[in-house]
Order: structure tokens, then sequence, then C-alpha cells
């Protein structure tokens, strides 16, 4: 089921309160207009962490170029086109084997130039494909003809630059060119996406408008970079760049086909192998974890356009119902031990990602299993990146989980047996269970055996039978999980420490706890008394991201980066509250006192360093 998320719209470049947009019953107001420069700490997604010369952080919204629109942190999605310009220079040799690069010379049809090239730019994979181009012909056949060349690296050596070229290029028989490069060579570098600048890049320039919500949301973006601060291209852009010499041009309706699928299409030759490549790596992802290869193939259609295919050659009109809608089916059937997959997709590839995973599990276990886990596990494996342990998923379904009041219980979810799919908001929960109990290292040892057992269909396999004993414990976590999900969040990094014991601290006695950046909530094995002073003081230096600075248990001007605690009590908790380099406290509950560095829930990865606390009793005045 498709569903489009509420977008509002705004003029650009109005100022203060003049600007409202009533949508929902809600306003969203400009106060004011920014205008930034310094570094960037990090860029993951549409966030965008900037400091400026102070010091101060700032968290900006950004649209993507390929974006109709940006969430906000109350979940609206706001329509505001950013203006996107990541650009830098680097030396030749910075250049990496399979990079792809542009530039013009005279050459040959021998494939030879004396020219020493100067200028030499980095393409993404949205260029046009590799290959040669003549720009100018030679006066006479035996003559060199200026050349524009579309190439990959293959190395940099002795002041020469070698890079493969496709076989028919039209104009030479090599597929390798040596290109003799001048001393004063750069490679330029272009892109409109926040993701490829890194820590420590330049904020040239960033005009942004602060909202009464809180959002700060990106209008005008300048950044440089170089061969330090130049973040790697993301997964859909190095397949990009991959295939780039395959045409994009929409096909009659053929066979594609790799190890274990096998489809008609009429998608182009370029997304052909670019899904293929994706289920591959979905295929090998689902393999490892679960140690079982599928018996067969998948097989099936994936659709572009209903209208190019020849009547009678797709048979099903539940698979041709659920193309119209643009979504998809995999019909799963078995005879004895021989299991069938066929596919019926739109050219969407999350959803061609969904549908396969089901037939994945089917040929690889005989069945799915109970709804809640089949389209739980389709989810995952729709968004599942090689080890990528981090949540990334379409912003809508965050925006929903978080949102939504009240949240579904576990056993609402974990509905034993087939049930209705429903909507994708079902698919939401089923994923937000699937994701914590596959990620989060309390449940995960148990998750995997589960769920071969309910798709294998032994008897007595439940989520209950599995899940019941420590109940309390998982609806804690899962609640905790639905407060804090953002794209980068990691389950592994902030999975509740139960098995560290607390003890009240008597007399003078001291203890000292470890308490790492890069964590969540962390024991510090202090049972705390109702009413009673403690003191606590913090040593050391730790990062809250991967620019370099250094912070100690104060943190930085906006408290990120601050050591606090919370105190846990018969699975609830208190208010947060500050602790930093020295603090003394008085208990407002009984209940064990919990650490961590001060940092946004889905930014924790990139947290290095650890503080060294120590913790006693106030002393009573003599």
């Amino acid at each position: 089921m498709q569903h489009r998320p509420l977008v509002l719209s705004f003029a650009t470049h109005l100022l203060v309160a003049a600007f409202c947009t009533n949508v929902a019953n809600s306003q969203l107001v400009v106060q004011e207009t920014l205008s930034i420069t310094g570094t960037v700490e990090s860029a993951a997604g549409s966030l965008l962490v900037v400091k400026d010369e102070t010091g101060r952080a700032y968290t900006v919204r950004v649209q993507a170029a390929d974006k109709e629109s940006v969430r906000l942190a109350g979940g609206q999605f706001l329509r505001s086109p950013a203006e996107i310009e990541i650009t830098g220079s680097y030396s030749p040799d910075d250049m990496q084997t399979g990079q792809v690069i542009r530039f013009q010379c005279k050459l040959s049809r021998l494939g030879r130039t004396a020219d020493e090239v100067s200028d030499l730019s980095l393409v993404s994979g949205n260029d046009h494909p590799n290959g040669i181009r003549v720009i100018e012909k030679g006066t006479k056949s035996t003559e060199p003809s200026m050349c524009e060349i579309v190439a990959q690296v293959a190395r940099v050596t002795k002041g020469r630059l070698v890079v493969k070229v496709p076989a028919n290029n039209g104009y030479v028989r090599k597929t390798t060119l040596s290109i003799p490069l001048a001393k004063d060579a750069i490679v330029g570098f272009k892109s409109d996406d926040i993701a490829r600048a890194a820590a420590g890049a330049e904020i040239n320039k960033l005009i942004a408008i602060r909202l009464d919500t809180g959002d700060i949301v990106a209008k005008t973006l300048r950044i440089s970079v170089n061969n330090k601060t130049t973040a790697r291209a993301s997964i859909d852009d190095s397949l990009l760049a991959k295939y780039r010499h395959l045409s994009d041009e929409p096909q009659k309706p053929r066979l594609i086909r790799s190890q274990h699928y096998a489809f008609m299409t009429d998608v182009s030759e370029r997304q052909a192998r670019i899904i293929l490549d994706k289920l591959e790596t979905m295929s090998l992802i689902l393999s490892k974890y679960f140690g079982q290869i599928p018996s067969g193939i998948v097989e099936g259609f994936i659709v572009s356009d209903l209208t190019v295919w020849p009547d009678g050659l797709l048979k099903e009109p539940a698979g041709i119902a659920k193309i119209q809608n643009g979504a998809g089916i995999c019909f799963n059937s078995s005879l004895g031990n021989r299991h069938r997959a066929v596919l019926y997709s739109c050219a969407d590839h999350g959803v061609i990602q969904h549908e396969c995973t089901h037939g994945f599990c089917h040929l690889a276990f005989g069945s799915t299993g109970p709804t809640w886990l089949a389209e739980g596990l389709a989810e995952m494996g729709q968004y599942w990146k090689l080890d990528k342990k981090a949540v990334d998923i379409n912003p809508r379904v965050i925006t929903y989980l978080k949102g939504t009041r009240p949240k579904r219980k576990l056993l609402d979810i974990a509905v034993p047996g087939r049930t209705d799919p429903g909507s994708w908001q079902d698919y939401a929960w089923r994923w937000a269970l699937c994701h914590l109990l596959a990620n989060n290292p309390n449940y995960a040892d148990r998750f995997k055996p589960l769920a071969i057992a309910l798709m294998k269909q032994q008897n007595g396999a439940s989520f209950e039978s599995v899940y019941g004993p420590t109940g309390s414990q998982l609806a804690f976590e899962y609640a905790l999980f639905l407060e804090q999900l953002d794209n980068g969040y990691r389950a592994d990094l902030c999975a509740w420490q139960w098995n560290r014991k607390s003890s009240r601290l008597a007399g003078k006695r001291r203890t000292t706890v470890d308490v790492s950046a890069a964590r969540g909530w962390q024991s510090s094995g202090i049972q705390m008394e109702p009413g009673v002073s403690y003191d606590l003081a913090a040593v050391g230096q730790w990062n809250i991201a991967q620019d370099g600075v250094a912070y100690d248990a104060d943190g930085d001007k906006l408290g990120r980066g601050k050591l606090i605690a919370v105190i846990f009590n018969n699975y609830e908790l208190s208010k947060t509250f500050p602790i930093g380099k020295l603090s003394s406290f008085v208990a407002p509950t009984e209940g064990q006192l919990f650490l961590r560095c001060q940092d946004d829930w889905h930014q924790l990865a990139d947290n290095a360093g650890t503080l060294t606390v120590h913790v006693r009793r106030t002393p009573e005045a003599p």
C-alpha cells in the first residue's frame, strides 16, 4: 500500500513572523533567518550538524535534491527545496581505484596521447556513461582528435593516470589508457548530496530559517571538501557509478537473471543490474544471518510500464492489480519438498526487496512464518545493508511510530498464525519489533532460532514461549526504542544493562565506573537511597563527533557531551538530570543510577572515548 506523507510548503525568503502555514490546525512560523559559517560535525540523511566559529552547534534539516520534502522533529513534512553545492579539489594521488573521472585530451585511434592533462573531475553515477566522445576531429585520419573521456581509475603511477574505458567505446580498441598528468594537475569534485561532506568540511555559506518549532531548515548551502573531509558515496550512488556504462532507457520485456533471481522486466539495463546487485547483496545478508541457502531461485515479473507488456504474459490478476497500485506480491507454493516463489512487482526497489525477502524465506525454510514475522523480516530486508546496523528507513515510518498514541503492545503485534497483512502502518509495527529483536543483544540470540522455528513450522515455537520470561524487560526496551527512534539509531549501542548488579554505598565506600560516549544509558552499579546526598566526579575526555574535538564531562556550550544521569526503578525512569565534571545531588527516588553522554540517540555511533566517574556518599559535616 502506498502512502504519501503530509507535505507543507512555504515561500523561500519570508522573514520572522511574516510567514505562517496552517496544516491540520497547527501553524509553522519563521522566527528568524540565520547565516552561518563554520565546519561540518556530521552529515547523515537529511540532518547536517554544523559548528560555527564560536563552537556552537546547530542541527540543520536539509531537503535533498531528489526529495519532495524534509521531515521536521515533530514529524511534519515540509517542502523546502535548498540550493546545495558540495565542491572540492584533490591531488590525482588522492584518487582511488574504481572512482570515475572525466577529462579532455587529444587522443589517437591507437589510444596514444602526448598531452598532459591538468583538469579532471570526479563524476557521480547519474552523469553520462563511461566512454570516449570526440569533440573536435583531427584534420587527418592519422592525427589525434580532441576527446572527452569518462573512465574508471585503475591507478596513478609515475606521473601517469591509468584508466579503463568500455570495449565498445567507438573510438579506440584499447580498454586501458595511460594518460600523462601535468605537475599541477587538479581533480575537481561537485555534488548536491550533503552525505558527501564528512566531519571537518568547511561551511562557506549556510542560509537557513529557524521555525517556531525549533527546527532549523537550510535554504542555501555551500560546503568545501578535501580528500580528508569527503565522505564515501552512498550505496545507491556507488551502484549508479558501477553500472553507469549501461543505458538507462526503458526496454521491452526481456529476461534478466543472476545467481538467485530470474525476472521478466521492462526496466532499463542499468536499473536491471542495480536491482539484481541489491537483491544478491540482500540474499548474502540473509544467508549469512540465517545460515541457510534457498533451494531455488525467485522468479517472476518486474514492471515499470504495463502498456508495453504483451497481452497474456502476466497471468496472475492479483499480481497485476498490485503492480497497478505501485505495490508487489510474491506468490509462494510448495509441492512436497519443492518450493516455488514468483514475484509480481512494480519497479520500486524497496517493494522488490520486500517481496523477494518473502521469496527467500519460503525457498529456504518452506514458509514465511506467521504474518508478524513474515512482514517484519520483509521490511527489514527492504532496508538491510551489508555490515550496517543503524536504522535507515523511510522517514514516514519513523514519524508514524514516534507520533502514534497509544503505542501498540508487543502481543498486539506478535499475533500467532497468518492474519490480514493490513496497511503500511501494520508493517511499521512489525518492522519495529523485528528490528529490535534482531539487533538488541539482550534478545538477538533468541530471535534467529525463533524465526527459523516459526518458518519451519515447528510445533511449540511461539513468541510468548521465547520472550515471555523477560516480557517486562522487553516491553521497557521496546518503549524506549520507539521513543528514541530515528535514522542512524543503533539498538545494539542502546541496549539496557540488565545483568549489571547494583548495591548501596555504605559509609565512606566509594565506587568507580567507566562511561562510554558511544553507548546509551550505562549502569553505575549503585543503588540510590531517596533523600541521600551523593558526590560525583568525572575524569577524562570524549568526542561526540568525528571532527576531533574533545570535551570533558561538562560538554560543549549547548550541553552536548555533558555527563547526565537518570534513576531506574521498577521499569520507570526519573527525569534526566545533569552531572558534569563535579556534582552533588540528593537522590529524588530509590533506584539504580544510570549515566551517559548527552547526545542525540541516533548519533551515538560516531562518538568515542570514555570518562571515569567516581561516586561516593556526601560526607557528613563534622
